[in-house]
């Protein structure tokens, strides 16, 4: 992930006339700015990925019901009270960040979050806040 920084004197700059004044008049006023001080703007990608699919009330209960147990999507289902193949859709979008984890039992296939992976993007996200 490459990291971008910039400048604040930089991002003043940018701005519009009467917005630059205000920021100015604003930055003497209350010492609150430093203009040489820089900004960390970088993100990294799969952070991004993990925070979109975690957004989505479902994806995110399920993560929730598999944290302690194995379940199928039958149950998952049932529980949510969503059609399988909804499910099965928001568990794939998860199994592709490696967040669920997939074991077959004949037919069936069980689910699990796979927590270790969920921590390292919990402290990934903690360390870019």
């Amino acid at each position: 992930m490459p990291v971008i920084w910039m400048k604040i004197k930089e991002l003043i700059e940018s701005l519009s006339e009467k917005q630059k004044r205000t920021v100015l008049r604003c930055m003497e006023r209350c010492d609150l700015i430093n203009p040489e001080e820089d900004i960390d703007i970088s993100f990294d990608k799969n952070l991004e990925q993990f925070l979109k699919l975690i957004r989505n009330p479902i994806r995110f209960q399920i993560l929730k019901m598999l944290r302690d147990r194995e379940l199928c999507v039958c149950l998952i289902s049932q529980a949510l009270n969503q059609d399988q193949t909804l499910i099965s859709h928001h568990l794939r979008a998860l199994k592709e960040l490696n967040l669920v984890t997939e074991k077959r039992e004949g037919k069936l296939k069980f689910y699990r979050a796979n927590i270790e992976e969920i921590e390292k993007y919990l402290k990934m996200l903690e360390e870019n806040f």
